[in-house]
């Protein structure tokens, strides 16, 4: 991560937040802020209006509406978020992380430590984005898995196939018409 971020800032408290804007200015050189919101209302139109890199935010606790609003960004532009907050408790520790925080930090951080810090969002942020690839790649997977299953039955059970010849057919078809097989069976199944 040494390319320059464009960060968003987030936090209720002036004076936080002013704290916060002079230790990214003189602990992260390089990056440079592109907005800051006293609340994070509308963060997802923020944040596609503004496409920053990573996002800081600086709650007392991290609030429903709060959570709320990363989760709905996550799912559109998500972005490494490290969040500074006053509360210790597992259960705010938990639903941050589980909203899509990348870092949950308490009671604050000593200056010299916001560039790991960010340095470890976006590491954190990266490993979540493959893992998330994957369970969707493996899901898609297993959905047309189950698609080549079901018309391997539907032909066995018209045609009197056996598997391995319902499987023949459709590896035929699919190679006939350039298809994939998964494509191949779902249109069967479309078709009847």
């Amino acid at each position: 991560m040494g390319e320059a971020l464009k960060i968003l800032v987030i936090s209720p408290s002036k004076r936080r937040l002013e704290a916060l804007l002079g230790s990214l200015s003189e602990n992260a050189p390089g990056h440079h802020l592109v907005g800051r919101l006293d609340r994070a209302i509308n963060l997802p139109d923020w944040v596609e209006e503004i496409e920053p890199d990573a996002i800081i935010m600086d709650v007392d606790s991290p609030s429903r509406d709060t959570l709320e609003q990363i989760v709905v960004m996550s799912e559109s532009s998500p972005r490494p978020i490290v969040m500074f907050s006053q509360d210790d408790s597992r259960e705010a520790m938990h639903s941050a992380v589980s909203a899509g925080v990348a870092a949950y930090l308490v009671d604050g951080v000593k200056s010299e430590r916001l560039q790991p810090i960010l340095q470890l969002a976006q590491v954190q942020f990266e490993a979540w984005q493959a893992l998330r690839d994957d369970v969707l790649r493996a899901r898609q997977e297993l959905q047309e898995h189950k698609l080549v299953e079901q018309a391997k039955r539907r032909l066995m059970k018209a045609h009197k196939l056996s598997e391995e010849a319902a499987y023949q057919a459709l590896r035929r078809e699919a190679m006939a018409q350039r298809l994939r097989l998964a494509d191949v069976a779902r249109r069967l199944m479309e078709s009847t």
